[in-house]
């Protein structure tokens, strides 16, 4: 298992439509992929889950911990981590 911290950058926060970014990076991989917000103290979210990306409440500044556990970690991590830090739709 690998963890990455990074500031998410949405200025809208994490809604329906960047959370469906986010599960299309992850489509055709293998990792377990969680996400969560550090200074929320909240338990990590499935980057799969719809529902819990959307009602987790991060927003644009917060810092959040990417963890990815599987054959291809390395590189999902890279690719979620790196969608978090440019804005998931709005660089």
């Amino acid at each position: 298992m690998i963890s990455r911290d990074v500031v998410f950058r949405d200025r809208y926060g994490l809604h329906p439509r960047s959370a469906h970014r986010i599960q299309q990076a992850l489509d055709g991989t293998a990792a377990r992929v969680t996400i969560q917000d550090v200074a929320g103290g909240k338990a990590p979210i499935d980057a799969r889950s719809m529902l819990g990306l959307v009602s987790s409440g991060i927003q644009s500044g917060d810092l959040v911990r990417v963890e990815a556990d599987g054959s291809d970690e390395v590189s999902v991590l890279a690719a979620v981590a790196t969608l978090l830090e440019r804005g998931v739709c709005h660089p």
